[in-house]
């Protein structure tokens, strides 16, 4: 049995002047409670059982900063049951299978620009969920529920000493949070407008895998390539430019499309000389909406990662790696460019939102050592250098790159203590 809780406390700033320039624009405290139940079980010396309650409880305020709240207030309950059974049919074959319910219940009150209310037509759709028709604005209290189901089919055929075969399917489905439902305001940190919809459902997804695995002492290898369907897949695009009063934003905003994800990620390791070994690492993945036959936004591009290691166990677990990693242009990508009116021209200029940045390289390197304080304690430290050339480069997947470079040469020190 395992209780955790969180307390997150997120302040967003802007320029404000008077008695409030030291008050953030934005200022939410999530806290958040979950309760996990797990057994472990063997039936019989071919069945394992295992089965599982998961309960969570999480509040979020959002005080009055005299900004339109980008996240309201709410409530919301979970609950979840699964159970995995394993089946040893022979020395060769494990079989596997399991199921999870989850439920989910929100308690919302928002507040709704009367103009936003009515554009996207809630006023025909949820007119049941208003508590109070202001002069300009609508206070609402949606109450939503979600009812989702897992399920797992899957087999794994050994052969040999070292390799193993691995199939599964599994069908899943995830109810969208509170961002992708009632995110409707300025998001100070990303510096863009973002808009959910009230009205969307649960995300529902096929996957079938297949995974090789190889693994003896000096050469290991792990091959997967898997296709995943998705039904009401949530991404979030940008759709237009917006001037206010705090200046001119894109507009980003959250919709549900049919998606297909395509991929493949490799990973081989190779000890060539004792104490040192060479990894690899591949990914692809290709991904594609299929209500608009077009390239799907936000997918991570093609990244090799080579990385050789010295590691010794007989001199307090020293290890010393220096890894290289490139990362593709992204070229697989939707157009989702616009054009504004630009009024002091009166002409139409384009903002160019979908380009993805260039190739980059980048050098990194970690180490580590142990150093016993007794015999049941010991004090690790661990030193790291992330791009260690000072590369200047923009990550296709980071909010930010319309605006600044990605972040520079790093310098990390961890020290950690087992006791």
């Amino acid at each position: 049995m395992q209780y955790d809780f969180q307390r997150n406390n997120r302040l967003e700033y802007d320029i404000r002047r008077g008695d409030d320039k030291e008050k953030p624009s934005v200022d939410l405290e999530l806290d958040t409670h979950t309760v996990l139940l797990d057994l472990d079980s063997s039936l019989t010396d071919e069945v394992d059982l295992k089965f599982g309650l998961m309960t969570g409880y999480q509040n979020n305020f959002a005080s009055d900063t005299g900004v339109r709240r980008l996240i309201p207030d709410y409530e919301k309950y979970d609950l979840g049951l699964y159970i995995i059974a394993d089946y040893q049919l022979s020395d060769q074959w494990l079989l596997e299978a399991g199921a999870r319910y989850e439920y989910s219940y929100m308690d919302v009150f928002k507040f709704y620009r009367t103009s936003f209310w009515e554009s996207r037509n809630y006023d025909q759709l949820f007119p049941e969920i208003v508590i109070e028709d202001l002069e300009n604005q609508i206070l609402t209290n949606p109450e939503l529920s979600f009812k989702n189901g897992s399920g797992t089919l899957g087999a794994s055929y050994a052969f040999g000493e070292s390799s193993k075969l691995f199939f599964n399917y599994s069908i899943a489905s995830r109810a969208p949070n509170a961002s992708e439902l009632f995110s409707e305001g300025l998001h100070h940190s990303a510096s863009r407008i973002e808009l959910g919809d009230l009205s969307f459902k649960s995300e529902i997804g096929h996957k079938v895998s297949l995974t090789f695995q190889s693994d003896s002492d000096t050469f290991r290898f792990n091959i997967n390539p898997y296709i995943n369907t998705i039904s009401d897949f949530i991404i979030i695009e940008p759709v237009e430019v917006q001037k206010t009063l705090r200046g001119t934003f894109q507009v980003w905003e959250y919709r549900q499309t049919n998606a297909q994800l395509l991929g493949i990620d490799v990973d081989a390791s190779y000890e060539f000389a004792q104490n040192y070994r060479l990894k690899t690492q591949f990914s692809l993945v290709k991904g594609k909406d299929q209500t608009l036959d077009a390239p799907l936004i936000g997918m991570p591009p093609v990244n090799i990662r080579n990385e050789i290691v010295y590691q010794n166990p007989e001199f307090n677990h020293i290890r010393l790696s220096l890894q290289s990693a490139y990362h593709f242009k992204q070229n697989n990508h939707p157009n989702n460019n616009f054009e504004v009116f630009m009024p002091e021209t009166k002409t139409y200029k384009l903002v160019d939102v979908s380009t993805p940045p260039d190739a980059y390289h980048l050098l990194n390197f970690s180490s580590s050592i142990d150093l016993n304080i007794n015999q049941k304690s010991k004090f690790t430290v661990g030193f790291t250098i992330t791009n260690l050339l000072d590369t200047s480069y923009r990550n296709y997947l980071n909010r930010l790159r319309y605006f600044a470079d990605d972040l520079g040469r790093n310098f990390l020190l961890n020290l950690k203590i087992n006791y």
